[in-house]
């Protein structure tokens, strides 16, 4: 019982992502504004009636496919239940699947980041980020005493630095691998700049 309802399942799924992949071809083409449906459905090879099932108009496609790909955004910053807290801080694999993430979608992260520039989108990111290294702290740090900067602000800063990382990185074409920035990261964030740099 459970395969028959896995085949559907997994044709939406291929359906939705052409339809996604679409899009974003053609934003990076021609802009979001002069995107229209017909192109969209034309460009994933599907009909437009097969489009309205899924979608109101194109806007409701930006939406939602920004949704989604937020929220498997922030399901990658997550680590394994099994996780000690101490190791949490820099666990290199849960790390690398972020990046590796993040490589997978690359298309579609340069296109929200600088083609359209959305600000609530890389401020949402940004938040994702900063959650999931405050749940990181919280679960590090039983004990405050001694703590000289406040914790909203340690997150902050690792988030825009995170995030100043992950622009930085499509902006150059992932040119190093998911591997080498976790470290690079981690070892910005650990040290910071100055000493990370050799000082």
């Amino acid at each position: 019982m459970s395969e028959i309802k896995e085949k559907p399942d997994r044709r939406v799924k291929r359906t939705r992502q052409a339809i996604q992949d679409a899009l974003i071809a053609l934003i990076r083409e021609k802009g979001f504004e002069a995107v229209t449906v017909q192109e969209i459905v034309e460009r994933a090879d599907v009909n437009r009636s097969t489009f309205y099932f899924h979608f109101q108009d194109k806007y409701d496609l930006l939406e939602q496919s920004n949704r989604e790909m937020l929220e498997a955004f922030a399901a990658s910053l997550q680590e394994p239940r099994d996780t000690p807290p101490p190791c949490r801080l820099a666990n290199m694999d849960s790390a690398t699947k972020h990046f590796e993430h993040i490589a997978a979608n690359a298309a579609y992260y340069k296109v929200m980041l600088r083609e359209m520039g959305i600000p609530d989108f890389a401020n949402r990111l940004k938040l994702a980020i900063a959650e999931a290294f405050y749940q990181k702290l919280d679960l590090m740090l039983t004990d405050e005493h001694g703590v000289t900067i406040p914790r909203d602000i340690q997150c902050a800063y690792v988030a825009s630095a995170h995030f100043g990382l992950i622009e930085w990185w499509l902006e150059n074409d992932l040119m190093y691998s998911p591997s080498y920035m976790v470290n690079a990261l981690n070892q910005l964030v650990k040290f910071g700049p100055v000493r990370a740099a050799g000082f």
